[in-house]
């Protein structure tokens, strides 16, 4: 009898144990599982790149500039609603300090503090109508042009025509009779004026494309990797990249296939979708104007972009200005002369300065309606929501030159 009592008092005891540890390891597996998840579009100022992204992507000197090689993957339809916002919040600060020597803005540590802007869009932002001989020159550290394509080893200061060689077959290109002047020296200079940080600009534009070619898997690709390379150099080269930002003009294509403001708007978040997963975070609008012979030719796609960026937090107007232009100041029936371009530039940069500096976007003039535009979301002063609209036709700020 005492041996059957022993026998199953064993027994239980076995079984007790092989239920704690059944319970333990239940537990074990819960806490390994236990993960962060990291918001889809939600990146710091700083967005490291860790040895092992490097050594996987190679060196910027291996570029592969045959698209069907990028392996960035093209989204699934998406609203930008479905998206998550991204917020200032949630920015690292990061203390500035003045290098004595070279009198350049630099981290604690000794990065120096760019901020990385693409320049995307059609024919006006490649500059078609452009002259290079009346851009404004960018004197030396106020603006570089990375050449992703065409030497992707070192940074150029920006002149004009701006991303001449940045072509990819198939994918973002443009003959180099389409770029004549762009509106990128203008922007650098004000932008470094009002906020004393250098832009690295990226070239991204290709003449006379709609946003389905801007869906389409090799333009995705393309650009999301010319986004990537400029980061991986920069970061890899001791530049400290604080913003990073889309300067975007496009939409007369849209606007003469018909393309309707509700597909508009989805075409634009498929585009934009994998910059903000790269790290954009701002996505800038210059609206387009008009044609010589339609005032209002392009009004529903300037209409799908105000009303984008009033209702979207990844978008904010950029300006409203092309929509003001006299007809004499444009070269053929779609472009515009490289004063409207230097104009279009400088005011871009000043949004573009203002959101980077206030954390809120700008009250602007709205020409096409002839009204201020007050983006929604955030608080203004009556002296910030005071916009004089300037009339750049008489002023002189619009120069029709007698020789091109």
């Amino acid at each position: 009898m005492y041996a059957e009592k022993r026998s199953c008092l064993i027994g239980l005891l076995l079984l007790q144990m092989i239920c704690i540890c059944l319970l333990q390891g239940c537990s074990d597996k819960d806490a390994n599982a236990e993960t962060v998840e990291q918001p889809v579009g939600t990146v710091s100022d700083n967005s490291e790149v860790s040895a092992d992204e490097t050594a996987a992507e190679g060196t910027v000197n291996e570029i592969d500039t045959d698209p069907t090689m990028m392996n960035v993957e093209t989204e699934e339809a998406v609203s930008y609603s479905s998206i998550p916002a991204m917020t200032d919040d949630s920015e690292e600060e990061v203390k500035a300090v003045i290098d004595e020597q070279d009198k350049v803005l630099r981290t604690e540590d000794g990065r120096i503090i760019v901020d990385l802007i693409m320049f995307m869009g059609q024919s006006n932002m490649s500059g078609t109508g452009g002259n290079a001989k009346y851009a404004p020159k960018v004197p030396e550290g106020h603006g570089y042009e990375f050449r992703v394509i065409s030497d992707p080893t070192r940074l150029y200061p920006i002149e004009e025509p701006f991303g001449l060689y940045e072509n990819v077959p198939g994918a973002i290109e443009d003959m180099p009779i389409a770029k004549n002047g762009s509106l990128v020296s203008a922007f650098a200079n004000k932008y470094y004026e009002l906020t004393g940080v250098p832009v690295v600009a990226v070239s991204a534009s290709s003449g006379g494309r709609d946003t389905d070619f801007w869906m389409s898997k090799k333009v995705v690709d393309d650009f999301s990797e010319r986004q990537k390379r400029a980061q991986v150099w920069l970061e890899s080269n001791d530049y400290y990249i604080r913003k990073q930002y889309v300067i975007w003009l496009q939409g007369e294509s849209d606007a003469e296939d018909g393309l309707t403001t509700e597909q508009y708007n989805q075409n634009m978040d498929n585009i934009i979708r994998p910059l903000f997963i790269g790290g954009v975070q701002k996505v800038f609008m210059i609206t387009p104007g008009r044609t010589i012979t339609g005032k209002y030719f392009y009004d529903s796609i300037v209409y799908a972009q105000i009303n984008m960026c009033r209702d979207s937090g990844y978008y904010a107007l950029a300006t409203t200005v092309l929509n003001s232009v006299s007809t004499e100041y444009m070269v053929d029936e779609f472009h515009y002369n490289q004063s409207v371009l230097n104009v279009t530039g400088s005011e871009a940069a000043e949004s573009a300065a203002y959101y980077t500096l206030n954390r809120k976007e700008k009250c602007l003039y709205n020409y096409r309606d002839e009204n201020v535009y007050i983006p929604d979301g955030f608080e203004y002063t009556e002296d910030e929501m005071k916009v004089t609209p300037v009339d750049h036709n008489s002023n002189g700020d619009f120069v029709r030159y007698e020789n091109g």
